[in-house]
């Protein structure tokens, strides 16, 4: 039996109890807070142009993160990368995260990483040694 190939990074745990990590989506370094509730992963409308990432707008409106409305975008980020390991056209969403900013502390959170993706790469947070390991995609997701 091949075992899938599997990729691992540390994690950091913010005073407020949140995991952060850092990625990188089209070269740029990004801090991505670890949520596993959330439905999509996202990106703060913020950061989007710096990315080089164009939105387009969805009919629909986010609810959750603490308000029933936040207008959402969508969108393909083609190059995100986790520990040197290259995840293509991974899809992401855009909402305002002005909210969520005091979770980073020092640290400005670009968005969120959310159960689509960990449910993809089967992904497993180790909370004893702070590591996020995720594997190959589920045959489903292929």
């Amino acid at each position: 039996m091949e075992l899938a190939k599997t990729t691992s990074l540390k994690f950091e745990v913010t005073e407020t109890g949140h995991q952060i990590i850092q990625a990188k989506i089209n070269g740029h370094k990004v801090n991505l807070i670890l949520d596993t509730a959330a439905g999509a992963s996202v990106l703060d409308r913020a950061c989007i142009q710096k990315l080089g990432i164009e939105e387009v707008f969805s009919e629909e409106n986010a609810a959750g993160l603490g308000t029933a409305d936040h207008k959402m975008g969508l969108i393909d980020v083609l190059k995100f990368e986790l520990a040197g390991q290259l995840f293509e056209s991974t899809e992401f969403v855009t909402l305002n995260l002005d909210h969520v900013q005091v979770a980073g502390g020092d640290n400005i959170i670009h968005g969120l990483l959310g159960s689509p993706f960990f449910r993809k790469y089967q992904a497993v947070l180790d909370f004893g040694t702070d590591t996020l390991t995720i594997s190959e995609p589920l045959a489903d997701y292929e």
